[in-house]
């Protein structure tokens, strides 16, 4: 009986060691259903396959302690409100060219539905950028930003382009393709975006005060540029007049009995005569 309790004991002990080290390397027991994990270890840095519900893994790096840590991340689409207020390049400038001074100030309100992809998500969990959800959150929260930024500066442009369409019926797809590649779409993927409020400048009669404006300052440049010459010319003139004086000034100096000419009524004919000769 006492052997016999021995190797039971044996066993059971071998076995609850065994369940433990099952338990506390089964990585993916701890990753909820609506969630993703990334191991990183001392020993093994980062494990290079984003860790899911339903796909078994087990590791021995959690083994040891205080040697891993599973990073755990939600994987549902996060949908960000986002604002883009603003006003087309030297607005005031060309409004007041126009007579009934028009607005154009744009604005739209944005709603985008985005998540991280995981190849992304693994190497900036693995580079230590993104290690918890709220830094997750973040990060995505000004990619959002950015992103409504370029739809904005999208739709403004396919609006001057054809001002007759609809830019804000759009859909996601060829929003992202009229975006193009982009910092802020590295690592991300997009969902949705809809537009749901959308303000959109004048383009043509934006263009029109533009021209006007230029029109005039071409203009006033043109003037600035002929009032110049004739300021230059004037002190060109005055400069002259004031160097023929000092030298008949220097004359009569000299010659004291020329003084007695500039008395008599030759003395216009005299100093025009002077100044030819001066020339």
């Amino acid at each position: 009986m006492r052997k016999g309790n021995h190797v039971f004991f044996t066993v059971l002990v071998l076995m609850l060691i065994g369940g433990a080290v099952f338990y506390f390397g089964w990585v993916q027991f701890k990753i909820k259903t609506d969630e993703c994990g990334v191991l990183v270890s001392k020993t093994s840095g980062v494990y290079p396959r984003i860790i899911e519900k339903g796909t078994f893994c087990w590791r021995w790096e959690p083994l040891l302690p205080t040697n891993a840590r599973l990073l755990t991340f939600r994987l549902v689409p996060h949908t960000y409100h986002t604002a883009v207020r603003g006003a087309l390049p030297s607005a005031e400038v060309y409004s007041a060219q126009v007579k009934s001074a028009p607005d154009f100030a744009y604005a739209f309100d944005i709603d985008i539905a985005l998540r991280m992809k995981k190849d992304a998500l693994l190497e900036k969990a693995g580079a230590a950028e993104i290690t918890t959800d709220e830094e997750l959150e973040t990060y995505l929260h000004q990619a959002a930003d950015r992103i409504a930024e370029l739809v904005a500066a999208y739709l403004i442009a396919e609006s001057a382009a054809d001002p007759t369409g609809i830019a804000t019926s759009r859909s996601t797809g060829q929003i992202l393709a009229g975006i193009g590649t982009d910092d802020a779409l590295d690592g991300i993927e997009v969902v949705s975006i809809i537009v749901k409020n959308a303000k959109i400048p004048d383009a043509e009669l934006y263009a029109r005060a533009k021209r006007t404006y230029m029109t005039f300052q071409d203009y006033v440049d043109e003037a600035l540029i002929s009032s110049a010459q004739h300021q230059a010319d004037t002190i060109l003139s005055d400069n002259r007049a004031v160097s023929r004086l000092t030298q008949i000034g220097e004359t009569l100096k000299k010659y004291p009995e020329l003084s007695e000419i500039l008395r008599n009524g030759d003395s216009a004919d005299f100093i025009k005569s002077l100044n030819e000769r001066v020339q």
